[in-house]
């Protein structure tokens, strides 16, 4: 849905206040237009009611003609505003100039009203007349925080008429009106300009944590979290709408660890920024390359339909990557192995395709490395890295979480310093391969589907551990996307909340804005199922992902969870410290509670403190705990 921008000089300039921001953004300031109708109604409805006091004291051939045009103008502008969103919403253009003079006519209407009731000499509607105006104007003022310069504009016609009135007026009071008229004007003003300066800085703010978040800081290329959204934009899109074959190539550095532990890291970072600017000068406009993490890229091309021409890109990228790196006077090299999938031959979901990209690269990485493979499913079936992985995972839960283990993390109050909640983390200590990340094993069950068994395991054990702490602080659990998309899990929640005796007050759900990208039936149910028993819902990571205003207000979140990775920069990154700032002030207009997560100095736990978060959490603040340590505290 789009509103188009006015092609007039004028009204171009009218609405042309934020040409920093991005174009989705300034969609969002142009629709606050049409998204006030029962301003304009309430304000009308005003100006009729001074109308038809006059025509009632003095019926004049004026007065009639003053209300028959106002009560024209509102039917006007509310039938614009009817025109224009139906033909945003199927992407026609849109009269915006149009309402843009509208606009501008009922404000002159306005001040020609405050202008008769001045000269009549009747005291009644001088007072009428001037309340109106000013109440209209505050009004104006208030509510156009996205189109300052039609708001001076109607602000400066309403209250020129009505100081003209004034002058002319036999009345009294014209003295202390004319007097107070230029300072009154002059507050409206400021309200409508400061009031566009903090919506414009929080949008801003949006942008850079969108931009921040969406690219690896090392290398400048899309990360992790882009490439996923550019893959479901290709997949998830309309039939009409989807493109034809395209080919993921997923990319592994060989002998880059070797790099890091001869030489350091700082030549490491460089020959990843080198690497990425070889891949941009390989790949052919049009296609992407991104850092999945670490020493792994991924490319996607487009139009890709000859398998040929895939392979002939993947051996440009293997020879590219395998001459020398010049470092500091050092000649190292190093080689890359390509794993490809195509669309929609191996995979039909973003995914789905990244998973089979990575089982033939680690094809390649078996038979020698410093090559590439097309994704065989019947040659590679055997050869998925993950596989004994996800066995001995699937194994653990079947016998009662051998080798699971929960663990809870202190979240502080900043304010009085009293822990307030823990967030539940997972922990696996496999039989053989020894302690292993959430970050390992987490992945690896959304990908097969066991994240709903390991989800319905990590949330029973946190409720009934949760439910004999001596403190009765809240316990946060995450809960994948594929957990809120099951229909029956709000009452699986429910049914663990009953069994375990634990509070419904005192259990917070926290998800990312991942969940809540496709907006399905099922997740919105069972967030509506979760809010109406009581339980809080928190948005994890807020920042990192599909950062938009739309979810914020169309979710109800009691909690805002600022990532690490911004808390982590934030004292050395003016950059990242104005995304905080931005979001903590964003939070705070609308009423909801932000959680700084990392922290682990001190000078990022005064930073989060001095921007206004509510709460925070980090190894600084405290370590996570089992529960047979906190059930003594």
């Amino acid at each position: 849905m789009a509103f188009s921008e006015p092609r007039l000089p004028f009204f171009k300039w009218l609405v042309g206040s934020a040409q920093d921001l991005s174009a989705d953004n300034r969609q969002i300031l142009l629709s606050n237009l049409f998204t006030r109708t029962a301003s304009i109604a309430m304000a009308s409805v005003c100006e009729i009611s001074v109308c038809a006091t006059a025509f009632y004291l003095y019926p004049s051939v004026g007065y009639a003609l003053w209300t028959l045009a106002v009560i024209a103008l509102l039917i006007v502008r509310l039938s614009l505003i009817y025109v224009c969103c139906k033909r945003s919403a199927r992407n026609e253009p849109t009269p915006t100039s149009l309402f843009l003079l509208a606009s501008i006519l009922w404000s002159a209407l306005l001040g020609l009203g405050a202008l008769l009731c001045n000269i009549s000499g009747d005291q009644t509607l001088f007072l009428l007349g001037n309340v109106c105006a000013v109440g209209v104007v505050g009004g104006l003022a208030g509510r156009n925080a996205g189109i300052p310069r039609l708001v001076l504009i109607q602000i400066s016609v309403i209250f020129t008429l009505l100081g003209i009135g004034a002058a002319l007026s036999p009345s009294s009071g014209k003295i202390v009106l004319l007097f107070q008229a230029p300072f009154c004007a002059a507050g409206f003003f400021t309200v409508a300009i400061r009031s566009n300066k903090d919506t414009v800085a929080l949008l801003l703010a949006q942008e850079t944590s969108n931009r921040l978040a969406r690219h690896d800081s090392l290398t400048g290329l899309p990360n992790r979290a882009r490439i996923s959204e550019l893959l479901l934009n290709r997949t998830d899109a309309e039939p009409a709408l989807k493109p034809g074959s395209f080919a993921v190539l997923l990319i592994d550095l060989d002998g880059f660890k070797a790099i890091n532990d001869s030489l350091g890291h700082a030549a490491g970072d460089l020959v990843l920024q080198e690497s990425a600017k070889r891949l941009r000068a390989v790949l052919r406009q049009g296609d992407v390359v991104g850092r999945l993490a670490g020493d792994e890229f991924v490319a996607i091309s487009s139009d890709a339909a000859i398998s040929e021409e895939v392979r002939l890109l993947a051996d440009q990228i293997v020879k590219t990557l395998a001459r020398p790196f010049v470092l500091n006077e050092a000649l190292v090299r190093i080689g890359a192995s390509v794993g490809i999938s195509q669309y929609p031959e191996h995979g039909e979901t973003g995914p789905q395709l990244l998973i089979c990209a990575d089982r033939a690269l680690y094809a390649v990485k078996r038979s020698g490395k410093s090559a590439f493979a097309v994704f065989d499913a019947k040659a590679h079936a055997s050869d998925d890295s993950l596989s004994l992985l996800r066995s001995d995972l699937e194994g653990a839960l079947q016998s009662f979480g051998s080798g699971l283990r929960m663990e809870y993390q202190p979240i502080v109050n900043l304010a009085s310093g009293v822990v307030t909640g823990r967030e539940a983390l997972v922990r696996w200590t496999h039989p053989t391969r020894g302690e292993l990340p959430p970050t390992t094993f987490i992945p690896i069950a959304e990908r097969t589907g066991l994240i709903l068994p390991l989800g319905e395991w990590v949330l029973r054990r946190s409720c009934a551990e949760a439910a004999r702490w001596r403190e009765p602080v809240v316990v946060a659990v995450n809960v994948s996307p594929v957990q809120l998309r099951e229909e029956s899990f709000a009452d699986l929640v429910a049914s663990v909340l009953q069994d375990s005796g634990l509070p419904p007050s005192r259990l917070n759900i926290e998800v990312t804005e991942t969940v809540l990208m496709s907006d399905d039936v099922p997740t919105r149910r069972n967030v509506e199922k979760l809010r109406a028993m009581g339980i809080g819902l928190a948005l994890d990571d807020f920042g990192t992902g599909f950062s938009t205003l739309s979810n914020l207000c169309r979710f109800s979140f009691d909690t805002l969870k600022i990532d690490s990775s911004f808390v982590r920069e934030s004292v050395h990154r003016r950059e990242s410290a104005a995304v905080v700032r931005g979001i903590v002030a964003l939070a705070h207009e609308l009423g909801i509670p932000t959680t700084a997560e990392g922290i682990e100095t001190h000078e990022q736990l005064s930073f989060v403190r001095a921007s206004g978060c509510t709460s925070a959490q980090g190894f600084f603040l405290g370590r996570s705990e089992r529960a047979e340590s906190i059930s003594q505290i």
